[in-house]
């Protein structure tokens, strides 16, 4: 067996092994994936002696806001072996593989929706981001329909830089931790959507776009994703919109605003709440990792970085913190005796401090000692992550 990337014109070889494995897609989302997605994403495979592919990863990429910086980073998906060559290592050697060519692209971490968490969590991954997500059924009474305030209507290509316009500026109230929006973002999306029968909703007030969501209907429910809107009214008045359709159970998820999720309650029957852990992130350039963030106050403390996948992580690092400065990073040629130990993962815990990890973040406190406690508590730490891409 041998491990390789493949060309973009080898990329189809692929859709066999994504069909045996993922039978949950269909033929419509299959032919946009491998005709959008595919077009400009990375793929490694494993690969038998006859030729044949036995394990496959995919990288797409996107553009992700980081601190204060845009990052080119890639979403990892589609990590799937053939049943009868499991538990050979076979994951692994891709994640080796595919990190190593990120790492040498200066990307500061990666991210991806695991199956389960187990899974990943042995090779450095760890929760970044719970998604918001609300279950209930649309009101059945006639008095309790809100009122329309806009109009609502499906959008079409042409719409998708106005879209792109909206979610940067409504995005941009708040730091966070996004994939930034484009034009292309939302065509790409919208295709994405309409593959499998849904497609984005925008809502308009004398011509002005005010507010969107993506939605899709499957399995007797519809299912709208990362409602962004202006007016709260807006956003209501889109359930106005479905309340004539078939599918009565809702399914929201991916909500900014604490605001946007009592407005949603409101509208929907039994509603049901939950954080749901979604997204996972692993560092890949450790230096270009910790420079991305800034000091508080000054300090400067040494960790033992242990990192089994990625050797250039792996060691002693002296990290130093001017105030209101971005932090500095270098690896020691030898070891330190002041340096305390911690893993790659539980440094990310650390930095990102996603809440649904507390339990394992004051465990890697406690592990790692006083200079873990220090570098949290001297730097500021990455503001709430807002991930909410499926492919």
């Amino acid at each position: 067996m041998k491990i390789r990337k493949l060309a973009k014109e080898e990329h189809g070889m692929t859709r066999p092994l994504w069909e045996e494995i993922f039978t949950e897609d269909g033929k419509g989302f299959l032919d946009y994936y491998y005709q959008v997605k595919t077009a400009d994403n990375e793929i490694y495979v494993v690969e038998e002696e006859d030729g044949g592919l036995s394990a496959m990863l995919q990288l797409n990429p996107y553009e992700v806001r980081f601190m204060d910086r845009v990052s080119s980073l890639h979403y990892i998906i589609a990590v799937a072996t053939k049943k009868e060559y499991r538990g050979r290592g076979y994951m692994t050697r891709l994640l080796e593989t595919s990190s190593r060519d990120m790492y040498q692209a200066g990307e500061p971490f990666t991210f991806l929706m695991p199956a389960a968490e187990g899974i990943y969590y042995p090779h450095g991954f760890r929760f970044i981001y719970g998604q918001s997500q609300i279950d209930g059924a649309i009101q059945e009474k006639e008095e309790q329909r809100p009122e329309v305030c806009c109009q609502v209507r499906q959008a079409e290509e042409r719409d998708c830089g106005r879209i792109a316009a909206f979610a940067e500026k409504v995005l941009g109230r708040m730091s966070l931790i996004r994939t930034v929006r484009r034009e292309k973002y939302y065509q790409t999306l919208l295709r994405e959507q309409q593959s499998e029968g849904g497609g984005i909703l925008v809502t308009e007030r004398a011509g002005l776009l005010t507010g969107c969501v993506i939605y899709s209907s499957y399995d007797g429910k519809t299912e709208l994703r990362e409602p962004l809107f202006d007016e709260l009214e807006d956003w209501k008045t889109v359930l106005s919109y479905l309340w004539n359709k078939p599918e009565k159970k809702m399914h929201i998820a991916g909500i900014r605003s604490e605001e946007e999720e009592h407005a949603a309650k409101e509208m929907l029957e039994h509603p049901s709440g939950k954080e749901e852990p979604m997204i996972m992130a692993r560092i890949v350039h450790l230096r270009y990792f910790l420079e991305s963030f800034t000091a508080k106050e000054a300090f400067r403390i040494y960790l033992h970085v242990e990192d089994r996948l990625i050797p250039e992580n792996d060691g002693d690092w002296e990290i130093v913190g001017k105030s209101g400065e971005h932090l500095t990073a270098r690896k020691l040629e030898g070891a330190s005796e002041q340096a305390e130990t911690v893993s790659v993962g539980d440094l990310a815990i650390g930095l990102f401090g996603y809440d649904a990890d507390r339990e394992k973040q004051q465990d890697a406190c406690q592990k790692t000692g006083t200079l873990m406690r220090e570098l949290m508590e001297k730097t500021c730490l990455a503001p709430p992550v807002f991930l909410n891409e499926i492919v």
